[in-house]
C-alpha cells in the first residue's frame, strides 16, 4: 500500500473541491445506472444486456489501465481466486440481482434499497471480519432497516406477496452480493490498484456472463434493439460504470474517506429523482421517509471516520491516506 499525501503541490481548497466534485459526480452517475437499468430489465434479456454494457465498460478502462499494465504482472493464483469470486459476486450476481429485481419492482424503491449498502458492509463487516460494531454503526443499521421497511410497507398488498416485494428482496441481494465484492477486496495483497482490479473484474464478468447470453441470443435478436436500447447500453458501460468509476478513483485521493463515504447520500437522492423524472413513476410518502432514513443511516455509518483531532488536521489541509488506486 503507497501513502499518498495531499496538499503539497495542489492548493488544499482547490484539491478538496476537486475531489468532491467528482464523488458526487461518481454516485450520482451509480445512481443513474438504476434507472437505466429499468428501462434495459424490460426490453433486453439479462445477460445480454450485462454482457453488451461490460464490453463497453472495458473498453472505456483500457486506455486507463495501459497506464498500469504492469501491476498485471504481481498477479498469483490467489489473486486470481479472489478476482473471480469478486467478478462473480459483486459483477454478474449484482446485475443478475438487480436486472431480474427491476422488472418486480420500482426504480424509486431500488435506489433506497440500495443505500443500504453501508449497513450492510457494516453487520457483514462484523459477522464475517470480525470488526467491532459501534453504536453510531447500529444506529446506522436500524435507519437502513427502517427505510427496508418503509418501502415493503407499500409494496405488499393484504393477504398477498406483492410481486413488488419480490422485486425488492433480488434488489437486497444485490446489495449483499456486492458488498462481498469489498469484503473479498479486503483480502487481495499483492498491490493491484482499483483500476486494475475493476478492468479484469470486468473482463472476468464478461467471460461467465458471455455462455448465458448466447442462449439467450437464440430466441433475441439484437436487431430488435432500437437506437434508444443501444444509447441505454452505452451510457450503463462507458458512463454509469466506467466513468463513475475513474471518477470515484480520482477523487478518493483528493478527499478524506469519511467525506467520500457520506458524499453517496448523493446515490439514492439522485435515483430517486430520475425514476420520477425519467420514468415518470410516482413517490409516495412511503418513498419520502424511506429515502430519509436511508440517508440518516449513511450518516451514521460514516460518523466515526471524523474525529475532533482529524477534522483539525483536515481543516489545515494536512491528512494522509493510505489507498491503492
Amino acid at each position: 500500500m503507497k501513502s499518498i499525501s495531499i496538499g503539497n503541490n495542489i492548493p488544499f481548497a482547490n484539491n478538496h473541491l476537486i475531489g468532491t466534485v467528482e464523488i458526487l459526480l461518481a454516485f450520482s452517475l451509480a445512481g443513474s445506472s438504476i434507472v437505466v437499468a429499468k428501462l434495459l430489465s424490460l426490453r433486453v434479456p439479462v445477460f445480454t444486456t450485462g454482457v453488451l454494457s461490460l464490453i463497453v465498460a472495458f473498453i472505456c478502462m483500457l486506455p486507463v489501465q495501459w497506464t498500469k499494465r504492469r501491476e498485471i504482472k504481481r498477479l498469483n493464483r490467489r489473486e486470481i481466486g479472489l478476482m473471480l469470486l469478486q467478478a462473480l459476486c459483486g459483477i454478474v450476481l449484482f446485475r443478475i440481482f438487480t436486472l431480474y429485481g427491476l422488472r418486480y419492482t420500482s426504480a424509486a424503491d431500488a435506489s433506497i434499497i440500495t443505500a443500504a449498502t453501508p449497513a450492510v458492509m457494516a453487520l457483514l463487516s462484523v459477522l464475517l471480519l470480525k470488526e467491532r460494531l459501534r453504536f453510531n454503526v447500529m444506529l446506522g443499521v436500524l435507519a437502513a432497516l427502517g427505510a427496508l421497511v418503509m418501502i415493503n410497507l407499500g409494496s405488499l398488498k393484504p393477504g398477498e406477496l406483492s410481486g413488488s416485494f419480490f422485486g425488492n428482496l433480488l434488489i437486497f441481494c444485490a446489495v449483499v452480493s456486492e458488498v462481498l465484492l469489498t469484503i473479498f477486496r479486503r483480502f487481495t495483497k499483492a498491490g493491484i490498484s482499483s483500476i486494475t482490479n475493476t478492468t479484469l473484474l470486468s473482463l472476468f464478468s464478461i467471460l461467465m456472463m458471455f455462455p448465458v447470453a448466447l442462449v439467450e441470443l437464440q430466441t433475441f435478436d439484437l436487431l430488435q434493439m432500437t437506437i434508444q436500447d443501444w444509447l441505454a447500453i452505452l451510457y450503463y458501460g462507458a458512463v454509469a460504470t466506467a466513468a463513475a468509476y475513474i471518477l470515484w478513483g480520482d477523487g478518493a485521493l483528493r478527499i478524506p474517506a469519511a467525506y467520500t463515504g457520506v458524499a453517496c447520500v448523493s446515490m439514492p437522492i439522485t435515483a430517486l429523482l430520475l425514476s420520477s423524472f425519467v420514468l415518470g413513476e410516482t413517490l409516495t410518502s412511503m418513498h419520502l421517509v424511506g429515502c430519509v432514513l436511508a440517508v440518516t443511516g449513511i450518516l451514521c455509518c460514516n460518523l466515526n471516520f471524523i474525529s475532533p483531532g482529524k477534522m483539525g488536521s483536515i481543516k489545515a489541509g494536512k491528512f494522509q491516506r493510505n489507498e491503492t488506486i
